[in-house]
């Protein structure tokens, strides 16, 4: 109920960042669920766009295509399951720390499970309904793990089956649960290991599960010509272009170091941690130190433990974290973010269970304390204090997940350095903000704002393209359309297949009344995009202006056949009709667009 009740203000929430690419803006996803099948069938981008290094994630997607169809587009329903989905893993996550500990510890069960639901850490899987990914591989973890201590309970091979396949679902919904392989034979050998055998049954279990999916995954995304190992964006992760080897580990053992802390003071959260919020450092860092002594603490205290009780809890609570966390420290591989606090959500058992542990043992003064224990004021005057600022944090984030414009606006603040929190700033100022303003004035500030912001995010690295592109369509929006060329074709020169910075050029020549160099970049852009509706509807336009009708008319239907909801055609049909004298035909696609806009 109260994990419930912290996140309900999300209830109201609109879609925010990759909620458009997987859900609002996805082809596949909004078809609804006739695509069920295809969404088990394809990789997890498909639907927004085509790459060769891409993830299976089927679960989540089947959820959004049903929640699009039954809400007809309204985020609530997604907004709702997240939340749910969260309460849900609250829940399992207590039956297993009570199970776990043979029911002997089970206010230490309650206080890791309230700490897990209050921790603001998880603001942004539970917020953010793209990250249903998230939620669902948790909840199938943890029931897995549930179904598989009764196995040992019981000696009922129903439990192992069932355990077997609730995994298979966990990785189906997000594959990083393989670190959990490790896990569960730990848990099956040291803390529940009366009964080898069934632990071992338990353990080939969850290799089987892994080697089937992988197998899946890998038929999958071949299929599709996905599944090739092709370099992770410098923007996606920094880490990726570091100044140095050694410059890059001292960078990775810092943002281990970050989660610490965030662990401990979950604040300030950040949407977006690409470059330059973390700057690159040395193992001359004071912070890289101090981060690198507590996870050695972490490791050396936790072995010690172990090798004198095997089921130590302080040990299982630790390496469980260190575990869970290995994969999202960019140390054995790249991914694909430098740092996000998504990584947190699973790892963040461990911490809040050590925690537990803590005020067990050293608050209330007791080995194996019971429920009353909860009623002890020493323990009453750690959690509750700690239950109100971890809930006042939770709410007000939440809050912040409103909507893209809200949330960057939230998050710009904390790290004005962040090259892209600051280009996604000013972008959604420009292209959504202002073209909902009415009034010219306030919408030529709400403009200059946000070409601010895009200043910030070139300062911070003069090289993100998209940061040029978005400038320059700033400037052409209020007229300035020199500096739209320049920031264009400094896009080009970054990179020379840049469909959308050539299409923007296209506009500044049509606009400069160029249009044999503004019929050129149209085609450009299509010779790199053959299915990029905006180059066929403004090279349309550049027709139209020549006086060849035909050819604008051809592009135009062109583009109106690629997307038929794209209004910008249909004002092109409207000028292309005018020019041609064709009122009748004027009169229609005014019609059209009348009922577009819900006019």
């Amino acid at each position: 109920v109260l994990a419930f009740l912290l996140y309900a203000n999300t209830l109201s929430s609109d879609y925010a960042l990759d909620d458009f690419t997987v859900i609002k803006n996805n082809a596949i996803v909004t078809k609804g669920v006739s695509a069920i099948g295809e969404i088990f069938a394809t990789p997890y981008r498909r639907g927004w766009f085509v790459t060769t290094n891409d993830l299976y994630r089927p679960m989540s997607l089947a959820m959004f295509a049903a929640e699009y169809q039954f809400s007809d587009g309204s985020p609530k329903a997604g907004h709702f399951m997240n939340v749910l989905i969260f309460a849900g893993c609250v829940i399992l996550l207590f039956l297993f720390l009570d199970a776990l500990f043979d029911r002997k510890k089970m206010a230490v069960a309650f206080i890791a499970s309230l700490l897990f639901a209050l921790h603001p850490i998880h603001t942004e899987v539970v917020a953010n309904i793209k990250s249903r990914d998230e939620l669902l591989c948790f909840f199938f973890a943890f029931l897995s793990l549930n179904l598989f201590v009764k196995y040992i309970n019981t000696e009922n091979i129903k439990h192992l089956v069932l355990g077997a396949f609730c995994f298979f679902l966990s990785f189906m919904s997000k594959e990083t649960v393989i670190t959990m392989v490790g896990v569960i034979p730990f848990i099956f050998f040291f803390y529940k290991n009366e009964k080898k055998k069934l632990s071992l049954n338990i353990s080939i279990a969850a290799v089987v599960v892994a080697a089937v999916f992988l197998a899946i995954r890998y038929t999958v995304l071949s299929k599709y010509g996905a599944n090739i190992n092709s370099d992770v964006s410098f923007m996606d992760n920094f880490l990726t272009i570091p100044p140095s080897a050694i410059s890059r580990l001292a960078t990775e053992i810092l943002i281990m170091g970050k989660y610490v802390k965030l662990m401990f003071v979950p604040y300030p959260l950040v949407c977006d941690y690409s470059y330059n919020s973390v700057p690159f450092v040395t193992f001359g860092n004071i912070s890289v130190l101090i981060s690198l002594a507590i996870y050695g603490f972490l490791a050396v205290f936790s072995i010690m433990r172990l090798t004198k009780n095997s089921k130590d809890p302080f040990a299982f609570g630790i390496l469980f974290y260190l575990a869970t966390l290995s994969l999202f420290t960019n140390i054995p591989l790249t991914i694909g973010a430098a740092m996000a606090e998504r990584f947190l959500f699973f790892a963040s058992v461990g911490f809040c269970l050590v925690i537990a542990l803590v005020i067990e043992q050293f608050v209330a003064g007791v080995a194996n304390g019971g429920v009353e224990i909860l009623s002890n004021t020493k323990v009453l005057a750690v959690i509750i204090p700690v239950s109100i600022i971890f809930g006042y944090i939770t709410v007000n984030r939440n809050a912040d997940w409103f909507d893209n414009i809200t949330l960057f606006r939230a998050d710009v603040g904390k790290a004005p350095t962040d090259a892209r929190l600051t280009y996604y700033t000013g972008t959604e100022m420009i292209t959504t903000l202002s073209k909902a303003e009415g009034n010219p004035a306030v919408r030529r500030q709400i403009i200059d704002s946000g070409i601010m912001y895009l200043r910030q995010s070139l300062a911070a690295y003069e090289k993100y393209t998209d940061a040029h592109a978005s400038i320059g369509d700033a400037f052409f929006r209020i007229e300035n359309y020199d500096s739209a060329e320049v920031h264009g074709v400094r896009a080009l020169q970054i990179n020379p297949k840049y469909a959308l910075a050539i299409n923007n050029l296209a506009g500044v020549y049509f606009m400069k009344n160029n249009l044999k160099k503004a019929e050129d970049m149209c085609r450009q852009a299509l010779a790199i995009n053959p299915g990029y509706i905006n180059a066929y509807s403004n090279l349309g336009l550049c027709y139209m202006r020549m006086g060849q009708y035909d050819s604008s008319l051809k592009n135009l239907r062109k583009a109106e056949s690629i997307d038929p909801n794209f209004t910008g055609t249909y004002d092109n049909f409207i000028l292309t009709f005018k020019a041609m004298g064709l009122t009748d035909s004027v009169n229609k696609y005014q019609a059209i667009l009348k009922q577009m806009r819900g006019q």
